[in-house]
């Protein structure tokens, strides 16, 4: 039992000592191939130096080795320095060797000045001060590329590690290349990333302390009123986008926010100034248009509801003419002439409910109100039925748009013509698409 035991523990040493001397190999080649690169650009040898020191880091062991840490962060360095020179330059392919290959070295050299000996590893902690103060650029351009490329996830590792190799550096007797507005910028970029990917919970100490710090941007009231929104916090979320719009006035994305928070919360009399200014700013946004229409739409409806006919009527018409307004920015477009059209056609379709009432009273006086309040029904529709053909000529597939043309037709006794409608409401139904326009092709 003990010779076994022995031939056992005999085994595990040599599987260990053939494990420490294929990392310590792998350092030596990642370290002849880097050497290569550096004194020929020989991109084929910063590969390989690449691949062998990613060995070196999966092997634990090394990972506390003050000497084979300065050299990851030396060939991680040398990966992003060679992918910023070929993104920002058009010269080179533009291959990402590793991935955050700025991070990874920051997180080497800082490992490595950390496990240094005290006395006989000067050497290598002077090293990684001197790796981590000449990679702090790159840091930002490795976040600011992977901003561009929409992965917020490496562009806050980039932003957050820069602001950490300053403290780092200050910290540890290096000098770092960042004075105070360049790490506001840092962790303005880093809470932007964070709001981008919608980890509000990471973003709010980055844009807390910028707040506080008087960042002088617009960004950070409005991203931290996305924080404290996300959070449910309603009274910060609109103290602090009121606090924004006070100091930037001019800025149409707090304007924006600001608009969406008031129709959020239905408050629609507040809302149409905050969007007749946002038109001032952007005549040509045809979503303003639209949302405005529909605010005043909403307001025609709350006030026939509670029977101010007066005021409905002032804004059913304001709603039209914001409708046309737009209209008259582009003549084209479906959701205007969709909205317009409907509202035209609800109008129609409530006072038609009225004609269900008086159809059971035969005296002559009730037959002589249907027959008028008839005219206007069909009048209403008449003037809405061309709103919904334009909406169709300009987007054969929506399907509010061909589900209404089927009511109509059908209405009007046009039972071939509403079939024509309903197989292609059913077409979309079904995943499908609708390529050509109906009424296009009968020429109109």
């Amino acid at each position: 039992m003990r010779k076994l035991f022995f031939s056992m523990l005999v085994l595990f040493l040599s599987v260990t000592s053939v494990m420490a001397q294929t990392a310590e190999e792998a350092l030596k080649s990642a370290k002849k191939a880097f050497d290569s690169y550096t004194l020929n650009q020989d991109a084929t040898k910063l590969t390989e130096a690449v691949d062998m020191i990613n060995k070196v880091m999966a092997d634990g062991s090394m990972k506390s080795n003050s000497k084979a840490l300065v050299e990851a962060g030396d060939i991680y360095s040398g990966a992003v320095n060679s992918y910023v020179l070929a993104r920002s330059t058009g010269l080179g392919e533009v291959t990402n060797l590793v991935e955050s290959p700025a991070v990874k070295a920051a997180e080497a050299y800082m490992m490595a000045f950390k496990n240094a000996d005290p006395k006989k590893g000067k050497k290598d902690k002077k090293a990684a001060l001197k790796g981590l103060a000449a990679l702090q650029a790159n840091l930002s351009n490795e976040g600011i590329y992977a901003i561009k490329d929409q992965d917020y996830k490496a562009s806050l590792d980039a932003f957050q590690t820069s602001v950490m190799v300053h403290e780092f550096l200050g910290a540890n007797g290096g000098e770092s290349s960042l004075d105070d507005t360049k790490v506001m910028d840092e962790k303005y970029y880093g809470g932007l990333s964070a709001i981008l990917m919608e980890d509000f919970e990471t973003a709010e100490p980055l844009f807390v302390s910028l707040y506080e710090a008087k960042y002088d941007d617009a960004s950070v009231y409005d991203g931290l009123y996305k924080v404290y929104d996300a959070k449910g916090d309603k009274e910060n979320a609109f103290k602090v986008l009121q606090e924004g719009r006070a100091a930037f006035p001019d800025e149409s994305s707090l304007l924006f926010t600001e608009i969406n928070y008031y129709l959020a919360e239905k408050q629609l009399d507040v809302l149409t100034a905050k969007l007749d200014e946002a038109i001032a700013r952007e005549p040509d946004n045809i979503s303003l248009y639209a949302t405005l229409g529909q605010v005043y739409e909403q307001l025609y409806n709350s006030n026939k509801e509670e029977g101010n006919t007066e005021a409905a009527d002032e804004y059913f018409m304001k709603a039209q003419s914001k409708y046309e307004e737009g209209l008259t920015k582009d003549p084209e477009a479906a959701r205007l002439i969709y909205s317009l059209g409907a509202m035209i056609y609800n109008r129609g379709a409530s006072m038609s409910q009225q004609l269900v009432e008086l159809d059971s009273d035969f005296s002559k006086e009730g037959q002589k109100k249907y027959a008028e309040l008839k005219e206007k029904v069909d009048a209403e529709f008449n003037k809405a039925l061309p709103y919904f053909q334009k909406a169709e000529m300009a987007d054969p597939s929506d399907l509010n748009t061909l589900i209404a043309l089927k009511e109509m037709y059908a209405r009007n006794s046009e039972y071939e013509i509403s079939g024509e409608f309903k197989t292609r409401i059913e077409t979309i139904q079904a995943g499908g698409t609708v390529e050509k326009s109906y009424f296009k092709e009968k020429g109109m």
